[in-house]
């Protein structure tokens, strides 16, 4: 029995030799993805887009200064006469002006130079609408870097996580195997001394080598999966690493109207439904706004080079409108437009309410029943273990037959596999729960 337990230890080896390489913990996985995952920086580029352009918004409620000039080429001349006495005729003078004045205008370019500032006064209001909704779009995007975090974590914990459930299959297909080569060593002598039959020895060597076919298969199947997991890390692919052992799972709510209510509060969809309702109310205020005129105070200063027609300089100040007095119903078709946008975002925001409701209700089943799996894949385990144990020790009397070791054997390996999975049902159980409400 001793040589047994050697063996189980020996074969262990290679799967820990496998692994060499740094230490990579979940956390730690978690941590290179949030850092360096490309979907995750476009995500965060959009948020500044979106802090941008309320910068650009917030400008608009300034004064804007503008400076124009140009040079003109007088294609046809101007010619203006004024006869005489056409401004009257008074006494002591005669009539104005004397006699018939033609003037003409300069031949060649003329030049000009017009600087003005316009400060808009009624628009003020439409722009601080718009103002609202760049922020609430800027808080929109905020949501889904969460969202896309979140959705890089469950993908990268999914990886992990089959990465140890691989690791743990491996594990159990070497104690089959050491299990094989132990009972080979001992049907050879039974053969040799005619205690076995050769059809025996014959069937274990095939289970033997079937399991040593299946560490190969599950040692293939480790290597790409770590090669997905270097890759969602943007490392290379063939970055030795090894998994730590999950620590203990997280609190949990208690019962599902708690984690529906956490999911509500926390969830980035949902969030950002609510505000795409927000935005679309004050796209609405926005088009209604329009209905404002117009008004701005202007300040300008015009300058003319090389025209002596007329006075050559120009300033002043004033008040500015304007007002669409007709559009023939364009308006209001558009706030019809809006209007059925707001209904429209509040169906859906109903929608992400009842897909999340239904998707916490359903992790959290899926998590009570992990955690009773658990349990019973225990127990199950540990009476494959004695079972085989004491029907191997019973076979070494030659009181039961060579079937019933192999069938204890085949069903320890199944109650082995089945308390794997088990635990990291958990696991991937608590994963979906956590991203279910939010909280990863």
């Amino acid at each position: 029995m001793f040589r047994f337990v050697f063996k189980v230890v020996l074969v262990l080896m290679p799967v820990s030799g496998f692994c060499q390489g740094a230490l990579l913990t979940l956390d730690q996985a978690l941590d290179i993805a949030m850092r360096d995952n490309l979907a995750l920086a476009s995500a965060e580029l959009e948020v500044s887009a979106a802090q941008n352009d309320v910068a650009a918004l917030k400008t608009r409620r300034y004064p804007s200064m503008d400076l124009r000039g140009g040079v003109t080429d007088n294609l046809t001349e101007q010619e203006y006469t004024f006869d005489q006495g056409v401004w009257g005729t008074f006494p002591g003078t005669g009539p104005i002006p004397s006699q018939d004045v033609t003037i003409t205008s300069a031949k060649g370019t003329t030049q000009f130079l017009s600087a003005g500032i316009t400060q808009p006064l009624s628009q003020q209001y439409r722009l601080s609408l718009s103002i609202q909704q760049g922020e609430v779009k800027e808080e929109m995007a905020e949501e889904t870097v969460r969202l896309t975090r979140q959705d890089l974590a469950r993908v990268v914990k999914q990886q992990y996580f089959q990465i140890v459930q691989t690791q743990s299959d491996l594990r159990t297909t070497e104690e089959s195997i050491a299990f094989y080569e132990s009972l080979d060593e001992l049907v050879t002598q039974y053969v040799a001394q005619q205690i076995a039959l050769e059809y025996e020895l014959l069937e274990v060597q095939a289970r033997l080598a079937r399991q040593r076919w299946l560490a190969d298969t599950q040692t293939n199947r480790l290597k790409t999966e770590k090669e997905r997991m270097n890759d969602s890390l943007a490392r290379p692919l063939d970055m030795p690493f090894s998994v730590a052992d999950l620590p203990d799972p997280a609190s949990r709510p208690t019962n599902p109207d708690e984690a529906i209510l956490l999911a509500m509060q926390q969830r980035p969809d949902v969030l950002e439904s609510r505000l795409m309702i927000e935005s679309e109310e004050l796209g609405y205020d926005i088009k209604k706004a329009e209905y404002i005129p117009d008004l701005d105070i202007q300040i300008r200063y015009a300058k003319l080079y090389g025209y002596n027609l007329i006075p050559d300089a120009e300033a002043y100040v004033g008040l500015h409108a304007k007002w669409e007095i007709y559009d023939w119903g364009r308006k209001r078709k558009e706030l019809a437009g809006k209007s059925s946008m707001i209904r429209k975002a509040n169906n859906h925001a109903r929608e992400i309410e009842n897909r999340v409701a239904i998707e916490v209700d359903s992790s959290f089943r899926s998590m009570e029943q992990s955690e009773q799996s658990v349990r019973v894949a225990k127990l199950s385990q540990a009476a494959a273990r004695e079972k085989v144990r004491v029907l191997t020790n019973q076979y070494r009397q030659q009181s039961v037959l060579l079937q019933d070791v192999l069938d204890a054997e085949t069903e320890l390996a199944r109650a082995n596999n089945d308390y794997n999975r088990a635990v990291l049902s958990v696991w991937e159980a608590q994963a979906e729960l956590e991203h279910a409400t939010g909280t990863t």
